[in-house]
């Protein structure tokens, strides 16, 4: 009986975040600070269920700034107070699914043969029933997963359907798979989610604790080596690319959950959910999106405190109490000077370093000592074990899912263990690539082609560019010799 009672509490209470304050930074956007100094703050208010409170009025705001966080200063004047941004700009989420061993067990954590009973499963009918609900045409979605190993099955896209097809493609773990790298795989999520602009919530499901490859397998970690990425790497991280981080702990009462991921979620501005079955877990995906629907988007003209970190404080006074909220982004001044205003000789100095840049980098272009390369620009689906590749003039060069293979794409179901070969044809003095699954260069579907420098490769999701290096130089000279003669 008491054991019933356990449990009814805890579906009841469930749903509640996990941290009391109602007044949280969920996001600092400093992608105008150089320009104008402006700073954008996403706010989230909140009453004690965890839902949007959505009269709060921009005279019950204020705002300090602080570059030691025990001194603040307040700002003078909220340049914009916007309650519908998310919903005009839309949210960038990147959902991050445990598909560790212990997720093709039942909710009791029992072993099973059945499929309809499983964690992955009620994960995956979560999350379709997440994106069916998702309804702002501006909203993308990306998709990872993370075991002993994180992969990326897309960044955050428009077409939700691609995401729900993604879902087909997540699998159980083999062997030495099952275990939960949840900091490391955070830290790689946040990676691949640096590059998005606009709001950005990452959103981990995790049915247990952090359990580290190499800790319980004494094998070097493929991607980390015996590196153990501790909690705090997510955290710095986060706080850096200003990506809010939500956590779903997943599981019967009782079950351990990781100790660390409340304080990465409030530390990023996010919030920590329990959800004990199905059902809630649709729920809390729910609730979590409606959070940062409702979120206030607060700019403001930042200080000019000397600082490479500043705090930001805000202030909400309702109905006669205070709440508040603090976080900390990495500040820079422009040339040492407040801009209090825009001005047009201030272009003119960007024109030129811009222009300045352009020419620095036609002279790295010419010169004599770079060599043939190939760089990974992007990958739609999966993760490039090294971006950079220098060519081989003496052997093939193999680009694949392979740990074997000189570029290696990992988590790009398309990709083939030797998808392409590139050698080097002496007699031509260039290189030729010789494709084994699909490829295109230059968007022209190919089985063998001359490369050029300045080709765009793309292979099973991953567009690569091959550059000549000094290769070009020393063909415009035989040119020219050709000419004289």
């Amino acid at each position: 009986m008491l054991k019933k009672v356990i449990i009814l509490l805890y579906i009841i209470f469930s749903l509640q975040i996990i941290f009391s304050d109602s007044v949280r930074i969920s996001q600092i956007d400093t992608s105008k600070l150089l320009f104008n100094q402006d700073v954008g703050v996403y706010v989230s208010i909140t009453n004690d269920k965890g839902d949007p409170i959505k009269n709060v009025t921009k005279d019950m705001i204020k705002i300090y700034e602080s570059s030691d966080g025990n001194n603040f200063k307040e700002i003078d004047e909220i340049t914009d107070f916007n309650n519908n941004a998310n919903y005009e700009q839309g949210i960038n989420f990147l959902l991050l699914i445990d598909n560790s061993g212990s997720m093709y067990q039942d909710m009791n954590g029992r072993n099973t043969n059945n499929e309809n009973i499983m964690r992955i499963t009620y994960a995956k009918s979560a999350v379709r029933n997440f994106l069916d609900k998702i309804n702002i045409d501006k909203d993308k979605v990306g998709l990872a997963v993370y075991n002993s190993y994180y992969t990326i099955y897309s960044k955050p896209i428009s077409d939700k359907e691609v995401i729900v097809g993604q879902l087909d493609n997540i699998t159980k773990p083999q062997g030495d798979e099952g275990w939960s790298e949840i900091y490391s795989s955070l830290y790689l999520a946040i990676d691949d989610f640096s590059t998005v602009k606009g709001r950005k919530a990452l959103i981990i499901l995790s049915d247990g604790e952090n359990m580290p490859y190499y800790k319980y397998t004494k094998k070097e970690h493929k991607d980390f080596g015996t590196k153990i990425v501790s909690h705090e790497e997510p955290i710095i991280e986060g706080m850096k690319e200003g990506i809010s981080i939500f956590a779903i702990n997943f599981g019967r009462p009782g079950e351990r959950k990781d100790a660390n991921l409340r304080e990465i979620a409030k530390e990023t501005g996010g919030a920590v959910f329990n959800a004990y079955d199905e059902r809630e877990l649709s729920s809390v995906y729910s609730k979590i999106n409606n959070q940062i629907l409702n979120e206030y988007l607060i700019s403001y003209r930042a200080t000019m405190l000397p600082s490479d970190k500043k705090y930001v404080k805000v202030n909400l006074n309702k109905n006669n109490r205070d709440y508040k909220a603090t976080r900390y982004y990495f500040s820079s001044t422009l040339f040492g000077q407040p801009l209090n205003e825009f001005n047009p000789l201030l272009f003119l100095l960007f024109l030129l370093a811009a222009v300045l840049l352009w020419l620095l980098s036609l002279i790295k272009f010419e010169k004599i000592n770079a060599p043939p390369s190939l760089e990974v620009l992007s990958t739609q689906i999966g993760r490039p074990v090294t971006k950079l590749l220098t060519l081989d003039k003496g052997g093939k060069t193999i680009i694949g899912s392979s740990e074997n293979s000189d570029m290696t794409i990992i988590g790009a179901p398309t990709m083939k263990k030797n998808h392409a070969t590139i050698q080097f044809d002496k007699a031509k003095s260039a290189y030729t690539i010789v494709a084994d699954g699909d490829l295109t260069v230059n968007n022209r579907s190919v089985k063998s082609k001359v490369l050029e420098s300045g080709d765009v490769i793309s292979a099973g999701g991953s567009t690569i560019v091959f550059d000549e290096g000094m290769m070009t130089k020393m063909k415009t000279k035989n040119k020219k010799k050709k000419k004289k003669k």
